[in-house]
């Protein structure tokens, strides 16, 4: 059992659960910082104007974290016959697919509508 076959599956759903998580904001928002006032709420309150925005990052972070790690334990724990059988190009669709959906969400950012 190697560790370093987790990589490929923790990189995948992480990244799939933090895009998952900023673009599905409000639902998928574990907690929220508000830097203001150097407080924590969990979800997304609604935080007064003279206490707001604020931070999402750090839950995005945290979803992408839980992904990654169930991910690559469910990979460790996978027998080798059954993951001789996955197709290793997946560890590069995914993220190159992941970058365009991102480019698409953000295309504002770049001057598009």
């Amino acid at each position: 059992m190697s560790v370093s076959r987790a990589f490929p599956a923790f990189s995948a759903a992480a990244a799939t659960a933090y895009l998952s998580s900023m673009y599905f904001h409000p639902t998928f928002t574990l907690f929220t910082y508000a830097p203001r006032i150097g407080q924590w709420f969990m979800g997304v309150p609604g935080l007064p104007p003279n206490q707001a925005p604020g931070m999402f990052w750090y839950s995005w972070l945290t979803t992408g974290l839980i992904a990654g790690v169930v991910a690559g334990g469910i990979a460790l724990a996978t027998p080798e016959t059954l993951r001789s059988k996955a197709w290793p190009g997946w560890t590069w669709v995914v993220p190159v697919i992941l970058t365009l959906i991102l480019l698409y969400i953000e295309r504002t950012w770049f001057g598009f509508k």
